[in-house]
């Protein structure tokens, strides 16, 4: 049983009643445009049913004055019919050319669904499985919908010219409005799956990009060609109802709901799009508007205009850009000491995060694996807005590496004291959780890793929980839940073994970009008494050193490790066959007065790079065992020895 809200209750009967109004009137006033609602309906209802019916559905919508099989709202395909009124009569007014007609009926139905959409998916009215791109909404959706909404008139134009144009017979009508559905639906699938298969499956380029590029390179398609639209045309207030009435509810959701604290930049974008709709819709009454009467008139004020229409397009795109950067754009800066379990979610006003796992697991019959699982987010200069996903398996028994690498052009959804984490498809790769209860399930070739953790120790919050300013430039924010008891299990083939152990958790934020350049050796050592040791040294071209660690107790206590506290050597090298780089392979480390020997489970362990959008990372992670005065296992992570941009270790 679904349950109506008040105000869904409110904007649905609004719109139920706009779209009967403008059926009645169309079907008075123009007998062709009211059988074009009606297969917009159709056409409407046929495409929402194959998304929400799909398993898993793309979406699925809460609520409903009248659901329809397949559980679409009967309101959301009368406003299907509404917008094609509105885009239809103002087409006509326009005497836009068949073939730029298109374009600009896809373009003002896109920039409608761009304020729309954000609002009424804030409020709940319906619910997107991977709520990303465009303010949850992801960007296939726009593209999906510009094709529908083009071809549907593209294909309405060739219907009304071509089709026994001068035949008004109710059979001939009828086909002139539902031949253009078939025609839709021609154009729209062969191009929407490969869209979805180049840019949605395989991320050949940033979908924000190319949708970006897309609709940029429309819109200056028909701002070039507008001096060929009429203006001349008295107002069709009927035309303005549907695109007034939602633009004014985008607006008080915007303003009277919670939007317009969670994303303030939504204040400026929506009035932005909205007004440039009622232009679109108001163009073909401009001369009334202005006052235009006289050839003499026109002339004078088409030169003025097409000056004015550049200088307001660069201007607006300028201002658009300055009150971004300045007022909205999340700053990415100090924000205070580490709060917990606050600080887990996605941070959107830091640059560089990752949420980092590695662990040690093994079967009761004792056959031993190590894993990896690493969530990098990259939020830069706007355009800059990706995840890198990494996750590897430790087969000790087979002595066999085996990694997997993802990258996904949009950032994590912002939640509240958790994260919600994913990548590749169906979900390869997840993470869910926050507060020390996590959850991680990945694929890599043929093994299945599903593993829950949770934290037996309180996070040990290196620098004492606040913000580390690196010698080289930037800073960091760093934590880590030192032992996280493991249990779960790992799919070979079609052989599934329980597993348990412990994970090490470590959480890193800030201005980082100056460090993952550098290069760096860093051990989690867990040892048998409890004990858990964090050393790092970074070492970049310049010879800058930073080294730092710290030792938590048996109890939970974490003690820092200054420099001159611990040392580290290495006992031998590693060639990889692979890249052709040598990483050190073996270590004596010296803590205090305790002395270890950590050695490679497996010698190669090494993470090559297999995307080509920026040079690295290639490196070697891995599992270890840890002899001498007390035993344990380590998971040990070389970064810096292979080629890229990283520093360089020069190893003696």
């Amino acid at each position: 049983m679904f349950h109506l809200t008040t105000d869904f209750i409110a904007i649905q009967t609004g719109n139920y009643l706009i779209a009967i109004t403008l059926l009645i009137y169309a079907w008075r006033n123009d007998r062709q445009l009211a059988w074009l609602m009606i297969s917009g309906v159709l056409m409407g209802y046929a495409i929402e049913a194959s998304q929400t019916t799909q398993h898993p559905p793309l979406y699925h919508y809460t609520q409903a004055l009248i659901f329809l099989p397949g559980q679409v709202p009967l309101g959301i395909v009368l406003s299907w019919a509404s917008i094609f009124f509105a885009l239809f009569n103002t087409l006509k007014m326009l005497k836009a050319p068949y073939w730029l007609a298109p374009f600009i009926g896809g373009l003002i139905a896109v920039g409608l669904d761009l304020i729309t959409d954000p609002a009424f998916v804030s409020l709940g009215f319906w619910v997107w499985e991977n709520p990303v791109g465009w303010f949850g909404i992801p960007w296939f959706n726009y593209m999906g919908w510009f094709l529908i909404v083009a071809s549907f008139i593209w294909g309405s134009n060739l219907a009304k010219t071509h089709i026994k144009p001068q035949n008004h017979s109710i059979t001939w009508q009828l086909i002139r409005a539902f031949l253009p559905i078939v025609f839709t639906f021609c154009i729209f699938v062969p191009i929407m799956l490969v869209y979805m298969w180049a840019f949605a499956q395989h991320h050949f380029l940033p979908q924000q990009l190319v949708v970006g590029v897309f609709f940029t390179l429309v819109g200056l398609l028909v701002l070039k060609n507008i001096p060929l639209l009429k203006r001349d045309a008295a107002i069709n207030y009927w035309t303005l109802l549907i695109p007034t009435y939602l633009i004014l509810v985008s607006l008080l959701i915007l303003f009277f709901s919670n939007l317009h604290n969670t994303h303030p930049e939504l204040t400026i974008i929506i009035p932005v799009i909205s007004t440039l709709i009622l232009i679109f819709f108001l163009w073909p009454n401009l001369n009334l508007l202005l006052g235009i009467k006289s050839t003499e008139d026109l002339t004078v004020h088409s030169k003025k205009s097409k000056q004015a229409t550049l200088l307001a397009f660069i201007s607006t795109t300028l201002l658009i850009l300055v009150i971004w950067q300045s007022y909205i754009a999340p700053k990415n800066s100090l924000i205070g000491p580490i709060e917990l379990p606050a600080d887990d979610a996605f941070l959107p006003n830091q640059e560089v995060q990752w949420w980092y796992w590695t662990g040690h697991l093994k079967t009761e019959q004792g056959r031993e694996f190590g894993f990896e699982t690493v969530f990098f987010t990259f939020d830069s200069f706007f355009i800059m807005r990706d995840q890198l996903i990494q996750t590897a398996v430790t087969d000790v028994q087979d002595n066999s590496f085996h990694f997997n690498e993802f990258i996904e052009f949009y950032l994590p959804k912002k939640l509240d004291k958790k994260f919600n984490l994913n990548a590749g498809d169906n979900n390869q790769v997840s993470a869910i959780g926050g507060g020390g209860k996590d959850k991680i399930h990945f694929e890599v070739d043929n093994y299945v890793v599903d593993l829950k953790m949770e934290e037996v120790k309180k996070p040990a919050l290196h620098y004492g929980g606040d913000a580390h300013p690196y010698v080289f430039g930037g800073f960091t924010y760093y934590y880590s839940r030192v032992h996280m008891k493991t249990s779960g299990t790992i799919k070979i083939d079609d052989e599934i073994f329980e597993v348990s152990g412990t994970t090490w958790f470590d959480r890193q934020y800030g201005d980082l970009y100056q460090a993952i350049v550098q290069g760096w050796q860093w051990f989690a050592i867990e040892l048998d008494d409890n004990r858990q040791i964090m050393l790092y040294d970074i070492l970049g071209k310049t010879a800058e050193v930073e080294k730092s660690g710290s030792i938590t107790d048996a109890q939970g206590n974490t003690r820092l490790l200054s420099r001159h506290e611990f040392s580290v050597k290495t006992l031998g090298k590693w060639k990889s066959p692979h890249t052709g780089c040598t990483y050190p392979s073996g270590w004596e480390v010296t803590v205090d007065e305790m002395k270890l020997t950590i050695m490679p489970q497996v010698k190669d362990q090494e993470l090559r790079v297999k995307h080509h959008f920026w040079a690295g990372p290639e490196y070697w992670e891995g599992t270890n065992t840890v002899s001498g005065d007390v035993n344990g296992r380590a998971y040990v992570e070389l970064n810096g020895f292979c080629r890229g941009i990283e520093g360089s270790y020069q190893l003696n």
